[in-house]
């Protein structure tokens, strides 16, 4: 397994190594001592249809882990850390079914999740949900400087009806500062 930093700090791409045999195939997708700051306590597994978009979402506590199991997914990220060197940097992944990667998402850094065809992934969560510490932006908001590839996705009412960019920052950071 090796790993590789993005183009934003702290969010980590581990490329996983498939032994393949004639019965199929063994994957490791996470071990504790791959990420020292994160401590899984939940595990999920989302499908989502094609053209589907979730997010764009940040956490100011909890870390995400995640890959695809089938399909693809294009992850969009965004720094909104002030004291990160990376601040305001964004970046989309391409995922993939036969790309086995997975990504460590650390708090600050916005995240969206485009599916150009039927997929699933499976993620892990370092605390359980909080409403408090599950923030949200439109996934369009220009700010974020993420050319997704579509003007239209399927989106939930939540994410069609979520907050501005300017919105979302106040949130995540009045709520730093109380």
């Amino acid at each position: 397994m090796e790993t590789r930093e993005t183009s934003i700090e702290g969010v980590i791409v581990h490329d996983l190594v498939a032994h393949i045999d004639e019965r199929g195939s063994f994957t490791e997708i996470y071990r504790e001592t791959w990420l020292t700051d994160f401590k899984s306590i939940q595990w999920n597994i989302v499908t989502s249809r094609e053209d589907t978009l979730r997010g764009v979402h940040v956490h100011k506590d909890h870390y995400d882990y995640l890959m695809i199991l089938a399909g693809r997914m294009l992850l969009g990220l965004h720094d909104i850390r002030r004291d990160s060197p990376t601040f305001g940097t964004s970046e989309i992944l391409d995922l993939t079914d036969e790309h086995r990667r997975a990504v460590s998402i650390p708090p600050g850094v916005c995240h969206g999740f485009y599916y150009p065809e039927a997929s699933t992934h499976l993620y892990s969560v370092s605390t359980y949900f909080d409403p408090r510490d599950d923030l949200g932006c439109k996934f369009d908001c220009p700010e974020l400087n993420l050319a997704w590839p579509t003007k239209d996705p399927v989106l939930s009412d939540r994410d069609r009806t979520a907050d501005s960019y300017a919105q979302m920052l106040d949130k995540f950071y009045l709520d730093a500062n109380a």
